[in-house]
């Protein structure tokens, strides 16, 4: 097997078609429903660079029926704000995606409530530790109602008896 020394510079600005990688594989001996790995030794021994190597995967997985181009999903994933649809989430993992406006929102009324119950949890938790606080130093200083039984009580110790 022959490889052809073919090297895609970034400053060449070619478009990945599918076609063009197909028969880029073709003449190397390769066929394009070949594994990744063998696909990825192959365009990687010609010199192609790890990034053009995983955009040229995926270019070959993308979708002629609908016209979905992985790359341009991933320039919308990467470069922009849009949100992505369950249809291109989908395309792009390769499992079924299904995101409904009201799954959506039950989460994030659930994270909003678990949110809630963790500030009340943990303000709870503050008052219980500050207070016990207070009321171990003041038994231990003998200050307050701490002082005041114990004083009662020298106070009574003291006093000579009649």
């Amino acid at each position: 097997m022959t490889i052809q020394k073919t090297t895609l510079k970034s400053s060449e600005h070619r478009m990945l078609e599918k076609h063009n990688i197909e028969a880029f594989l073709r003449v190397n001996g390769i066929a394009p429903t070949a594994e990744d790995e063998e696909i990825r030794s192959v365009l990687l021994s010609a010199r192609w660079d790890h990034d053009e190597v995983d955009t040229a995967l995926m270019v070959l997985k993308e979708n002629i029926k609908d016209q979905t181009t992985h790359v341009d999903t991933l320039h919308k994933v990467f470069n922009t704000d849009k949100r992505l649809s369950s249809e291109e989430i989908s395309s792009l993992l390769g499992i079924t995606v299904n995101l409904e406006r009201n799954s959506i929102t039950s989460v994030a009324v659930q994270n909003q409530q678990n949110e809630n119950l963790n500030f009340f949890a943990a303000l709870l938790l503050s008052v219980t530790i500050a207070l016990s606080s207070i009321g171990y130093l003041m038994y231990k200083e003998r200050v307050g109602f701490f002082g005041a039984a114990q004083g009662a009580a020298s106070a009574a110790a003291t006093t000579p008896a009649k």
